[in-house]
């Protein structure tokens, strides 16, 4: 029989490695393994890794069909929260056949935010896939400074609309407003809340014209 090798496997990543002889098969033979974890648990990680490239690859099918019914649905004059709301009704409490351990979260919200994503996307399923990042990273101030001039801009009425212009954001919205400036944060907030303000005047005050030329 061959000799062990103690080590971490993987990198600080992966966390404590896998004790198990070099010539196991599917184990690289130049692997090294700490004694901590059984080969089980190693076989384990990757079914877990497998099921999750699994159900994502069914959630991204599913979204792309819901996004061309509702493309089918506008071009047919039907309009977009209604179809949103039918879709979300639809989808509420059922799981993913290939993890029926993880519920599917189609929201009406959700479902209009995707399919917006989508559009703006080129409407591939590229722009459905999950993308994870550190809740920790950094965004850089010339990132933060295209994030301000994108508030500034007179359609725009909140930062999740200015965050969703970015082209490849690299960090969550979050991390862009704790990496804004305390006083710019506070000054575009206040305007964003104007603007949206005024929208909401403008509405009003179109509907009581509405009411006057009838």
């Amino acid at each position: 029989m061959g000799s062990y090798r103690n080590c971490n496997f993987g990198g600080n990543a992966s966390g404590n490695g896998c004790a198990h002889h070099r010539s196991a098969p599917g184990v690289p033979s130049g692997a090294k393994f700490s004694p901590k974890v059984s080969p089980k648990g190693w076989q384990r990680d990757r079914v877990r890794r497998a099921a999750s490239e699994a159900w994502q690859l069914e959630r991204i099918q599913r979204l792309s069909r819901i996004c061309r019914c509702l493309d089918r649905g506008q071009a047919a004059g039907k309009r977009l929260c209604r179809m949103v709301r039918l879709h979300a009704w639809r989808w509420r409490g059922r799981h993913y056949k290939a993890n029926p351990s993880q519920a599917i979260r189609f929201k009406a919200n959700t479902i209009l935010r995707i399919y917006r994503a989508w559009r703006a996307g080129g409407r591939t399923p590229a722009a459905l896939a999950l993308h994870y990042w550190r809740g920790n990273r950094k965004v850089s101030p010339g990132r933060v400074v295209e994030l301000a001039k994108l508030c500034l801009l007179p359609e725009t009425k909140s930062f999740s609309a200015a965050y969703r212009k970015l082209k490849a954001p690299g960090a969550t919205e979050s991390a862009y407003r704790y990496a804004m400036p305390a006083r710019l944060r506070a000054a575009l907030a206040a305007l964003l809340a104007h603007r949206r303000h005024e929208q909401v005047l403008e509405r009003a005050a179109r509907r009581i014209l509405r009411g006057l030329t009838k």
